[in-house]
């Protein structure tokens, strides 16, 4: 019997995973079968019949030596058990599980200047047995990635989001899942627990390019020393874009077919991998408190990424430096709406007066020495918020072009303050700092 031709309906299949799908699948085959698992056996012992090339390592078998050679090169075997050791007592001496415990203490706080040892430094070594340690779904770090590589891939465009999955996901360390059942959707995770979650397909993507998402902040994060103001700024609308605009797109093009590769590539491997990390994690306490180390410490690249983000620059200091809109305005709220009435919008008091601000903003933001990522991507997001107010008033002025009443309100964030004017100075101390030349001394000081 061949191993990929069904014996009920003839039908031969390009692979043997094929045909135990269809027979498990179809009705019309599997009844005429009186005992399938004894037939899935023979169909897998002819697969092994026909392999002429093992490795010695893990006993996998292979029809081609040339499948074999990449096996050898890109699996866990393509180190010794001997030369392992040896590498790991270049960087730092172990002779115990204490020492263990240093040494990936050590790798961890080291990892932002040195990343290309991961796979042989996160081994794990219990009694001459080698178990891949694993960082759960989540919990992957991007601080494994050399920094010049970060930069290529986030000034890669609209491919930064794809070229980063697969540079994260190509690490061993980082195989955190794959399919209890190659032919149902279940796909199933190591989470931060060391136990399993399980995803339907479509979740399961959503929640990897959304993680897609995150390893491109903290790549901006790591790497802001490396860029000036406007490439920071440039970098992150590209990520906003790719994830608002490209979720769909990437999905439909490539990131099924780079999941559905890894299943018919890794998928054994990587069950295999995770199923032993999660007993030696039951088993053994000393594995157990290095990878809740590894996880503390990815949690904390996150919560500096996040402190990065946050505003620092307020609406209170600006209205310090540019003045109060609400008061600027209100000063002069009745001859801006005659002004309104009679002039084309985009000639406006008010329209230019919106202008002039977003513009001297975006200078002193971009030019200021403690302006954090999440102050440069605040300008678009305030910008946004000015032109749509600018469009509602806009259509408002046409709308009441004969009335006499005109509300400039929008909001409590764009009301003008009705302003008794007691005397000219205090238009004068609003309007002082919108005068360009006194905000550049202020800007270089």
């Amino acid at each position: 019997m061949s191993n990929k031709i069904c014996p009920s309906c003839k039908t031969e299949f390009k692979f043997k995973s094929y045909l135990i799908r269809h027979i498990n699948r179809n009705v019309h085959c599997s009844s005429k079968i009186n005992d399938i698992d004894k037939l899935i056996s023979e169909i897998n012992e002819l697969s092994i019949k026909k392999c002429k090339f093992s490795c010695s390592k893990c006993n996998s078998n292979f029809t081609q030596k040339s499948s074999l050679k990449t096996h050898l090169e890109n699996s866990k075997c393509s180190k010794t058990e001997i030369e392992i050791p040896n590498e790991i007592n270049n960087t730092t001496e172990i002779n115990n599980t204490t020492n263990n415990n240093n040494t990936i203490n050590n790798i961890i706080n080291n990892s932002n200047n040195n990343s290309n040892n991961t796979i042989i430094n996160n081994n794990i070594t219990n009694n001459n047995t080698i178990i891949q340690h694993i960082n759960p779904f989540g919990f992957e770090d991007v601080r494994t990635i050399p920094i010049s590589e970060m930069k290529t891939i986030l000034t890669s465009g609209t491919e930064a989001g794809l070229e980063i999955i697969k540079t994260i996901y190509n690490k061993i360390e980082n195989k955190n899942f794959y399919k209890p059942n190659i032919s149902k959707p279940e796909i199933a995770c190591l989470n931060k627990d060391f136990n399993l979650t399980i995803y339907k397909s479509r979740e399961f993507c959503d929640a990897l390019f959304d993680r897609c998402i995150t390893f491109l902040h903290h790549m901006l994060y790591l790497c802001k020393n490396e860029y000036t103001r406007n490439n920071i700024k440039y970098i992150y609308d590209n990520i906003e874009h790719i994830e608002t605009t490209m979720r769909t797109e990437i999905y439909d093009k490539k990131l099924k077919n780079i999941i559905e590769t890894e299943f018919i590539n890794n998928n054994i491997n990587n069950k295999d991998r995770i199923k032993k990390f999660i007993k030696e994690i039951k088993d053994n306490v000393d594995t157990k408190n290095n990878s809740l180390l590894q996880i503390n410490n990815t949690t904390t690249l996150k919560e500096d990424k996040n402190n990065e983000y946050k505003i620092s620059i307020t609406n209170i200091e600006l209205n310090t430096i540019f003045g109060d809109p609400k008061i600027i305005l209100g000063l002069r709220k009745e001859e801006i709406i005659l002004n309104l009435r009679i002039s084309r919008f985009e000639e406006s008091i008010f329209y230019n007066f919106w202008i002039d601000r977003i513009k001297n903003i975006k200078t002193y933001v971009m030019k200021n020495k403690k302006a954090t990522i999440g102050d440069i991507a605040n300008l678009k997001k305030e910008e946004n918020k000015i032109m749509s107010m600018l469009e509602l008033i806009n259509k408002r002025v046409e709308n009441n072009r004969g009335d006499d009443y005109l509300n400039l309100d929008v909001d409590d964030e764009f009301r003008l303050d009705d302003v008794v004017q007691e005397n000219e100075d205090v238009l004068e101390d609003n309007l002082d700092f919108r005068d360009l030349h006194t905000f550049n001394n202020l800007v270089s000081g």
